[in-house]
């Protein structure tokens, strides 16, 4: 299980994927903590906009760098898949495929943020046929097709990845506790997106709840949560340091040669 004729060794794409989550988490987390938060309010359109104008090769950069994060994570699908092709082919086929459609659909959020630039920025003879309340409707009506590409995405890594984790916990490539991790992160996300789009009231009153807490209650859940949804990162060292060495000794062989 450790050499491939032709692909990646074990330790060869263990040691990719590894380096790999962790360039791809700095990539996303820099538009999610640095470049979001200077250019998106929550709810507010008009100033969403203003922003987006004045910080338009920001807002270029935060596509780029997403395009660059896609380009990442199909080539961490792929050292994945063969890191864990020979614990259950037909698994690890399938969760390939999904995370495949998860970067499809992601791709397109960055063909729909170059939309919206254009309609927040484009030259006037181009917007001059539209009335102000029609511009701000198109404004509105792309920024929830973003947002809803973006769960859409979710939904599907969470699928892809709640596999991929199941396949660690057999393979024990990683500590079998940090694999369960993983899954019970994708297994949060997969029910917490469901739920979005089947109650969205609901869901969003729950988060509205969850925000007004005091601060002591929203710090007892960031420990409880953090642990959890930043498994990426310690698996992505392990990986990278100790490679696609089994952290057990090996029992038999694998489902992929039976």
């Amino acid at each position: 299980m450790t050499l491939r004729p032709h692909g990646w060794s074990a330790q060869q794409a263990a040691r990719i994927a590894g380096a790999l989550y962790l360039i791809t988490n700095v990539t996303a987390e820099f538009n999610l903590f640095y470049a979001q938060p200077r250019l998106f309010v929550a709810g507010d359109f008009a100033r969403t906009t203003t922003n987006i104008v004045a910080h338009a090769q920001l807002f270029r950069l935060t596509i780029v760098i997403d395009l660059l994060t896609c380009v990442g994570v199909i080539m961490l699908n792929l050292a994945l898949y063969e890191l864990l092709v020979p614990v259950h082919r037909s698994l690890a086929r399938l969760a390939a495929f999904w995370r495949l459609v998860e970067q499809s659909v992601y791709a397109g959020i960055s063909v729909c943020n170059f939309v919206v630039l254009s309609a927040v920025s484009g030259r006037a003879d181009d917007l001059e046929m539209l009335e102000s309340r029609q511009l701000q409707t198109l404004r509105r009506l792309l920024r929830v097709a973003k947002t809803s590409e973006f769960f859409v995405a979710m939904l599907f890594l969470c699928l892809g990845s709640g596999i991929y984790f199941c396949l660690l916990v057999r393979s024990r490539y990683i500590p079998r506790l940090l694999a369960l991790s993983g899954v019970a992160a994708s297994a949060l996300g997969v029910l917490y997106i469901l739920a979005r789009f089947l109650f969205p009231a609901p869901v969003a009153a729950a988060t509205a709840s969850v925000l007004a807490l005091p601060a002591v209650a929203k710090v007892l859940i960031a420990l409880i949560l953090v642990p959890i949804f930043s498994f990426e990162l310690t698996i992505g060292f392990w990986l990278l340091v100790k490679g696609g060495r089994s952290t057990e000794p090996e029992q038999g062989p694998s489902e992929a040669t039976r």
